[in-house]
């Protein structure tokens, strides 16, 4: 563990107070929440379509005009769709968040080890896990698990990544204040 790695238990603590209160309003209201995701989602679908046509009235080249028209006149049309068809936006990014539970799951196992020095790092490990579990959740009810599972699987991930975020942090404080490193003995 690096030494500035160490220094960054304040923005650790903030950072999971803060994701600690954003999964707390999402659990509020899951399926609203799932929602809103869809419908910024298809809003930032249309505007990039709209900007990458811009860009392909502003181009050089025949080919470049071309692919660029056909480009933003896709992403546009698929922001629409999924704007005019919230189900079909829903499911897709059902997928996507399942794709990004397994690959946040993965990542913060990865990261669990290089945090081993501190005793919350079992935590993070069991964030991890948690993460995979949310993954392989969404995956088996796929496509029926819609705006709910969005809103309920990302508030609960951004609760636990939250608490656990906190714990490193306060795990951090106490080694740097101490001058030691919190070790478990494996």
């Amino acid at each position: 563990m690096s030494e500035r790695s160490t220094q960054t238990g304040g923005t650790f603590l903030f950072t999971g107070i803060l994701l600690m209160v954003f999964g707390l309003l999402v659990l509020f209201s899951p399926a609203a929440a799932g929602g809103v995701v869809v419908n910024v989602t298809a809003l930032v679908l249309v505007i990039t379509g709209i900007v990458r046509l811009a860009h392909a009235f502003r181009s050089q080249g025949k080919a470049d005009t071309i692919l660029s028209t056909l480009l933003g006149a896709v992403i546009a049309g698929l922001g629409v769709l999924v704007w005019l068809n919230p189900d079909l936006g829903s499911g897709f990014l059902t997928i996507l968040l399942t794709i990004f539970f397994l690959a946040h799951g993965v990542w913060k196992i990865i990261i669990a080890f290089d945090y081993r020095r501190y005793a919350a790092w079992g935590w993070l490990l069991l964030s991890g896990l948690v993460s995979l579990v949310f993954a392989w959740l969404m995956w088996q009810q796929w496509p029926i698990s819609g705006a709910w599972a969005i809103g309920i699987l990302l508030g609960l991930d951004l609760l636990f990544t939250g608490c656990v975020t906190i714990l490193l942090a306060l795990a951090m404080k106490r080694a740097r204040r101490s001058g030691s490193v919190d070790t478990i003995s494996l």
